[in-house]
């Protein structure tokens, strides 16, 4: 995958997208944003709430000396499977824009402290206040654009945490999982470049537009499941101009019951491994379990270790292997 350094040239680049994502409608852009892989996720605010603060200190992970790319910091620190270069001296510092909160890089100091850098936010483009939902503003953030930002503490729900993150507890919770590419992550979810990172992100989640989704990117927000709610959705054939309509299960039947996320975020296709209502909307030998706290379950095989992204550490999710088997921890590209 592409990547693009945290400031300079590459960053700027990233930011743009953002706006003509918004400007134009995703799949304008969606050609850009898988070439790119950059993770855009809307608006937050680095003095109005802890979106994507939360979760604990990133773990060096085996990680080895590093130092600042083109645009980085330049001083030399400690690297690991998921922060793979130095932040850059003004994010390290929190040093955030009005659509950006402070997180863990998971890079360290070689005293071991946690070294800070920007990431995205959530919220959507606003006009005015009345646009946002409750506890977010309609604030300027640059390039003639106003998004809505969180200007409270804490979450609700996930959505108010940056990519990578879940809410629990009222606190965003790091479940940023290493990776090197798809192989590394578990069912559901594909291998996001970040400017400093690249870990795995879970593909079915919120939406109410597919503005919403083109961080990922997914060409679709539609309702898998049939429950009355959208997420993001990928298609059968995602390089059709425009895309082929979003797979949802009820394409689906027989021994491939539900629509499965592929190891691209856009393409998804009839499968085992997906969202589910019920048990019985599962292929034999499955069930129907909710492993993340935004209320959507998905089909998994019987006698997981784990029941809930709660049961394992921070920057793990409890989720089914990436060539299958019942639910477990997953640590990704992480050192044992």
């Amino acid at each position: 995958m592409f990547r693009i350094g945290a400031s300079g040239t590459g960053w700027r680049l990233a930011k743009g997208i953002i706006i003509m994502k918004k400007s134009f409608g995703i799949r304008f852009v969606l050609a850009a944003m898988i070439a790119l892989a950059v993770a855009v996720t809307g608006c937050g605010d680095d003095n109005g709430g802890t979106a994507g603060s939360g979760g604990g200190t990133a773990g060096t992970g085996g990680g080895t000396a590093g130092t600042g790319g083109s645009g980085g910091s330049g001083e030399a620190c400690v690297t690991s499977d998921l922060c793979f270069s130095c932040p850059s001296a003004s994010d390290a510092s929190c040093n955030c824009g009005p659509a950006e909160v402070c997180i863990p890089s998971g890079c360290e100091t070689f005293g071991g402290d946690p070294i800070m850098t920007c990431a995205p936010a959530p919220g959507g483009a606003c006009i005015s206040n009345g646009d946002c939902p409750a506890e977010y503003e309609c604030i300027s953030v640059g390039f003639g654009k106003s998004q809505c930002v969180k200007t409270t503490p804490g979450c609700n729900s996930s959505d108010d945490c940056t990519l990578g993150f879940s809410c629990e507890g009222g606190t965003c919770v790091d479940r940023r999982v290493p990776c090197a590419d798809y192989t590394d992550c578990p069912k559901g979810h594909v291998c996001k470049s970040q400017p400093n990172s690249q870990f795995c992100a879970r593909v079915n989640r919120n939406c109410d537009t597919e503005d919403d989704c083109g961080d990922l990117p997914t060409p679709w927000c539609a309702d898998i499941d049939g429950d009355g709610n959208t997420e993001c959705a990928g298609t059968p054939n995602p390089n059709d101009v425009p895309p082929a309509d979003a797979c949802v299960n009820t394409d689906c039947g027989g021994g491939t019951p539900v629509c499965e996320v592929s190891d691209i975020s856009s393409l998804a296709d009839c499968g085992q491994y997906g969202l589910c209502l019920v048990n019985t909307d599962c292929a034999g030998g499955f069930e129907c379990v909710g492993l993340w706290p935004d209320g959507r379950k998905e089909c998994v095989e019987l006698g997981g270790s784990c029941t809930n992204i709660s049961d394992c550490p921070v920057q793990q999710v409890c989720a089914s292997p990436r060539l299958g088997g019942p639910p477990s921890c997953q640590r990704g590209s992480a050192a044992p």
